[in-house]
């Protein structure tokens, strides 16, 4: 047998188009490929709201939290998902540059999977909105007030405990005041200060 010319030819691979236009066809539709619709780029939009503010909308590579059925982690093409969120420390980790670190006190997540989610009719997507009564993010924690208000807060559960006089029933004073430390502990934990 000889090594003759093959009689399948070889075409060159066509050069793929960079730009806004990249994609595009002639007639302003964009081209959309099965990996589009079926792959995930490993970002998506992450939002965090509460009820005075949009706190967060930014393109992330991961969220991780807690959840009450244990530790999460959402990535990008995560399976949709409704779950609260118990009070801990939130971290974003964007698309580009240092993770971000929220304190969220409780709330709810919602995770968003499939086509046309981000307004890309046939690309599919991920969003995360995470509906937080109270969350702050760690830049923006005041550290010093956070320290008073958990000194205040050790002081009145002390005293509150002390003036216990073995009744088992639940006080509704200690009960807020060891909710209002956990709260200041939370808060100094996600700001980098070291427990008391």
């Amino acid at each position: 047998m000889s090594a003759g010319p093959s009689r399948c030819s070889r075409r060159p691979a066509p050069s793929r188009q960079r730009g806004s236009d990249a994609g595009r066809r002639a007639d302003g539709y964009r081209h959309v490929s099965l990996r589009d619709l079926l792959m995930a780029d490993g970002v998506f939009r992450v939002v965090v709201v509460t009820p005075e503010a949009e706190l967060l909308d930014t393109s992330a590579r991961a969220v991780v939290l807690r959840s009450s059925d244990g530790d999460l982690t959402v990535l990008d093409s995560h399976t949709p998902l409704i779950t609260d969120v118990v009070p801990g420390d939130v971290r974003v980790d964007p698309e580009e540059g240092e993770p971000l670190h929220l304190a969220v006190h409780g709330g709810y997540l919602n995770v968003e999977t499939g086509p046309g989610i981000d307004g890309e009719d046939a690309v599919r997507s991920t969003r995360v909105t995470l509906l937080a009564g109270v969350a702050e993010a760690a830049t923006d924690i005041d550290v010093a007030r956070a320290q008073r208000a958990r000194e205040q807060a050790v002081a009145r559960v002390e005293e509150l405990r002390a003036a216990r006089s073995g009744d088992e029933a639940a006080d509704p004073g200690l009960v807020e005041a060891e909710a209002a430390l956990r709260r200041a502990e939370l808060r100094l934990q996600v700001a980098g200060e070291p427990a008391a």
